[in-house]
């Protein structure tokens, strides 16, 4: 793999009287972030019943507000994108941030399950935006050989997002109340909203020729249906499994209780250090990168039901484990190769679209393993997950082509 593989294509250069030091924080920034957003985005997983009982409301119906916020965020990503398409992209980012910071500021003093919506909503369509504009911004801002891995912290910061930040607001919501939790997200973004103002670079939106995001004119970029194919089918894959990993590790492995946060943790481990890597083999080479990751993601499933079979429990537990990590270094991947396949305003509409393909394969994903239970063959989901991966195994193999940069 060579190092000069072509990276992310743009038209924008960056700035060239800024040092690389200080797009390096810029970067850091950008990923922190997308921490932020991710943390309040699943600020309810942890503090259900709290929130429940404080408002009062059933645990399911307060438990809807995460599924209406994906909603939501997926489905205003790509026209609130559009409409702000000329907008300095600083600008758009500072906004985001703050209004997440309104919403959640609305949640925190919601005095019913309504209000809560309401505000879940609001931070919900600047989360959608946020995350088609951050990670085209992150690329532009780096030098061509250090593209992969500056849009890569964005994805960092989010799945870091569940390891650290999740836990951290349910501690900080245990020990003074959701709405106390609720209100460490409004400052921590408002905070973050100054921070991006202060190391961002002024990025003029799109305005020249060329520069056409609108969806059906994306959509005919060369390539890029075939990238949003993949990962459609390797989200699918992944929550098959996933959703389902807690009963599978507790029936087929007999990992629980103590264990299974033990695993569960390695896990999110596993899942931030391969989006880390993500981003350095994107640079190293885009093409074998994607099918090695295709390979592993094929590979180590398939290895997790055969441990299963013969009941290798500390195998099989290393190998849910890696199942974290290479579905998180494909899924990195991926939004890489939509970005090398656009330029200009298509850029964000592409990473829009990779967004809402990410939570469609989601729900699909969950409702395949929820098909797989309720037939009782919870024991065979990672053979589906496995399933998958072949099959985007032998796209990556047949049209590699479509992870390669594109043609100037």
């Amino acid at each position: 793999m060579s190092a000069a593989a072509p990276a992310v294509t743009s038209p924008h250069h960056r700035p060239a009287d800024r040092p690389a030091a200080r797009d390096g924080v810029a970067a850091f920034v950008l990923a922190a972030t997308a921490f932020a957003l991710v943390t309040g985005e699943t600020l309810p997983v942890g503090l259900l019943g709290q929130i429940a009982a404080d408002l009062p409301a059933a645990p399911s119906v307060v438990g809807l507000s995460v599924a209406v916020y994906a909603a939501v965020a997926a489905a205003t990503a790509v026209p609130l994108t559009r409409l702000l398409a000329r907008w300095d992209r600083r600008r758009v980012l500072v906004a985001c941030a703050a209004t997440f910071a309104l919403g959640h500021l609305v949640t925190a003093l919601a005095p019913t399950v309504a209000v809560l919506m309401a505000g879940r909503c609001v931070s919900a369509a600047a989360h959608g935006v946020y995350f088609a504009v951050a990670m085209p911004v992150a690329t532009r801002l780096a030098a061509p050989h250090r593209q992969g891995r500056a849009g890569s912290r964005v994805a960092v910061g989010g799945a870091s997002a569940l390891v650290v930040g999740t836990p951290l607001v349910t501690l900080v919501g245990q020990a003074w109340g959701w709405r106390a939790a609720a209100a460490t997200v409004v400052v921590a973004s408002l905070a973050l909203a100054g921070a991006l103002a202060r190391t961002l670079p002024a990025l003029p939106g799109d305005r020249g020729p060329g520069t056409d995001g609108r969806l059906a004119v994306t959509l005919r970029t060369a390539g890029l249906p075939t990238v949003l194919a993949v990962t459609l089918l390797a989200v699918a894959g992944h929550f098959a499994f996933f959703t389902y990993l807690a009963p599978y590790a507790d029936r087929e492995l007999g990992v629980r209780d103590a264990g299974l946060s033990l695993v569960l943790l390695c896990y999110g481990i596993a899942s931030v250090a391969g989006s880390a890597a993500g981003g350095r083999l994107a640079d190293a080479g885009p093409v074998a990168s994607v099918r090695v990751a295709a390979a592993a993601f094929t590979v180590v499933p398939a290895a997790l039901w055969l441990s299963s079979r013969v009941g290798a429990t500390v195998p099989g537990a290393a190998l849910l484990v890696l199942s974290g990590a290479s579905f998180s270094l494909l899924a990195v991947l991926t939004a890489l190769a939509v970005l090398r396949r656009v330029d200009g305003g298509r850029a964000e509409t592409a990473s829009a679209l990779h967004s809402i393909l990410f939570q469609v394969g989601i729900l699909a994903g969950s409702a395949l393993g929820s098909l797989c239970a309720r037939f009782g063959a919870v024991d065979v989901v990672p053979l589906v997950t496995a399933g998958t991966g072949l099959v985007v195994l032998a796209v990556a193999s047949l049209a590699g082509s479509a992870f390669r940069a594109r043609a100037a």
